[in-house]
C-alpha cells in the first residue's frame, strides 16, 4: 500500500494541478554575475573579431612569447614616438611627480600599482595595441585601436630597422633600441580590417579597404572593369597602377586566382596592373576563418615586404660593408705616406 502512495503522479497540464516544467533554455545572460560577465568579456577581447584592424606578426618557431614580449616594447617605443601614447606606468609615474609624490615611497607605490593593473578590472579598456594569439605557429595578431593607424605603423617600423643602427647612447638610438635587439619578431603585416574568410566577407572588406585608394568599378561590371591580366602595364593618366598580393594560411576553401579575380574585379580599367613597380600594392591575407585587405605603398618590396629581420640584416650588411671600404681607403691612405716617406732626397 505504501508504495502505490508513493508512485510517481502522472503528466500533468494547467487544468490538472501540478506545475510545468522550467524551460532549459537558458538564462539569456541574466543571471551573470560580475565576475562572469568580465571573464567572458575578456575572453572575448583575447580572440580575433570581424572589424578588428592591427597587425598579422610572424616569428621564429617556438619563440612565441618571447616575439610577443618584443613586439609590446616596439608598440611601446613607437606608441610614443608616433602618437604621444605613454605606456601605463610611465602615466603613473608622471601623476605621481605632478602630485608630489614622496621619493621614500616610489618603489612601493610602483609595486602596488603593478599589482593593480594585473586585476582584470584594472585593465584598460580599449587599449591601443592588444596582443591575440592566432592558434598558429609563428604566428600572433596585434590588435590595433585609434589614434594608431597600422599601415603607418609598420611602415615606420621598417623604414628605422633598415638604417644602420646609430650608438646606444644616440638619441635616434635609444629610439630604435627596441627594434635594434629584437631578435623573434620577422614580418609585419598590416590588416586596415578583418571579416570572414568567404567569398561575401572578402567582398564587403575589399569594398570598405579599396574605397580608400580607387574610384570602385560599377556593380556588375565584371572582369572587364578589373584588369585583371597578368601583364604588367603603366598607366598613362593620374591613376596609380596596382598589384594584388594575396597570402593564405590554414584556409583552403578560397583559391588564389579567384581572390585575384575578384578583389580586381573592383577596380576600374583605367588603373592598370603593374606586377614589378606598382604604385599601390593590395595584401589580402586570408588565415584560417579570418581574411584581412590592406592598401600599402609601392615602397613595400624595397623594405623586404616589411620584414624587420631581413632588413636589420641589410643595414648590418651595408654597415660592414662601409666599415670594410673605410679601412681600405685608410690602408691605402697609409701605404702611400709609408711610399712617401721612404723616398730618397733628391740630388
Amino acid at each position: 500500500m505504501e508504495t502505490s502512495a508513493k508512485r510517481k503522479a502522472g503528466p500533468s497540464n494547467g487544468s490538472q494541478g501540478g506545475q510545468p516544467k522550467r524551460s532549459k533554455g537558458g538564462s539569456g545572460n541574466k543571471w551573470q554575475t560580475p565576475n562572469q560577465r568580465e571573464k567572458l568579456d575578456s575572453l572575448k577581447e583575447s580572440m580575433l573579431q570581424v572589424g578588428d584592424a592591427g597587425i598579422w606578426v610572424t616569428c621564429q618557431r617556438g619563440k612565441e612569447r618571447q616575439a610577443r614580449g618584443e613586439m609590446a616594447r616596439i608598440c611601446e617605443d613607437y606608441g610614443k614616438k608616433l602618437y604621444n601614447i605613454n605606456p601605463p606606468e610611465e602615466a603613473a609615474a608622471d601623476d605621481d611627480e605632478e602630485n608630489g609624490g614622496n621619493a621614500a615611497d616610489d618603489i612601493e607605490a610602483s609595486i602596488q600599482r603593478e599589482l593593480e593593473g594585473m586585476k582584470p578590472a584594472n585593465r584598460p579598456k580599449d587599449p591601443p595595441f592588444e596582443m591575440v594569439r592566432s592558434g598558429l605557429d609563428c604566428l600572433f595578431f596585434v590588435r590595433t585601436r585609434a589614434p594608431v593607424e597600422p599601415i603607418e605603423f609598420s611602415r615606420q617600423v621598417c623604414l628605422d630597422a633598415g638604417r644602420p643602427v646609430p650608438p646606444k647612447d644616440n638619441e635616434e638610438g635609444a629610439k630604435r633600441s627596441a627594434i635594434g635587439f629584437s631578435r623573434f619578431v620577422n614580418r609585419f603585416t598590416p590588416v586596415t580590417v578583418l571579416g570572414r574568410a568567404s567569398e561575401k566577407g572578402l567582398d564587403e572588406v575589399a569594398r570598405k579597404v579599396l574605397a580608400e585608394h580607387f574610384e570602385l568599378a560599377a556593380e556588375g561590371a565584371g572582369d572587364e572593369a578589373g584588369g585583371v591580366s597578368e601583364g604588367a602595364g603603366v598607366s598613362t593618366d593620374d591613376a596609380p597602377s596596382y598589384a594584388i598580393r594575396p597570402t593564405f594560411r590554414a584556409h583552403n576553401q578560397m583559391k588564389r586566382d579567384d581572390v585575384i579575380k575578384k578583389v580586381a574585379s573592383l577596380i576600374p580599367p583605367r588603373h592598370k596592373v603593374n606586377l614589378t613597380t606598382p604604385d599601390k600594392v593590395i595584401l589580402v591575407d586570408i588565415y584560417q576563418t579570418f581574411c584581412g585587405v590592406s592598401v600599402v605603398g609601392g615602397d613595400w618590396e624595397a623594405l623586404k615586404r616589411y620584414n624587420i629581420h631581413e632588413l636589420k640584416m641589410s643595414a648590418a650588411g651595408a654597415k660592414k660593408r662601409a666599415k670594410e671600404d673605410e679601412a681600405m681607403v685608410k690602408a691605402k691612405e697609409d701605404g702611400s705616406k709609408d711610399v712617401q716617406s721612404q723616398d730618397p732626397a733628391p740630388a
